[in-house]
């Protein structure tokens, strides 16, 4: 019979399964703190951006009131140019007949 004889005392045996679970523990501690300190500069980082495109989007505004209080332009609605234009058709139409 093969018969491996394994003689570990229980106090070695508890000290080794302790000893795994502090290094076990520190090693992930330390993956959790990298990752927070990640998401931490992520959402520092979407601040920042979100923080620009609100100023960017008051600076249009800001621009578009400019144009709007100085425009001296006259503008002419397209709505009357198409009106006039069937009404020359229509009055081509009924001068052939």
């Amino acid at each position: 019979m093969l018969l491996i004889k394994l003689s570990i005392e229980i106090s070695t045996f508890i000290g080794l399964i302790i000893g795994a679970f502090v290094i076990g523990f520190v090693l992930r501690r330390a993956q959790v703190k990298k990752i927070k300190r990640k998401v931490d500069e992520l959402e520092r980082e979407m601040m920042a951006s979100h923080a620009e495109i609100l100023e960017l989007q008051k600076d249009k505004l800001v621009l578009e009131e400019k144009l709007k209080g100085s425009s001296s332009i006259p503008v002419i609605p397209i709505t009357a140019k198409e009106d006039k234009k069937s009404d020359k058709l229509q009055d081509k139409s009924v001068g052939k007949k």
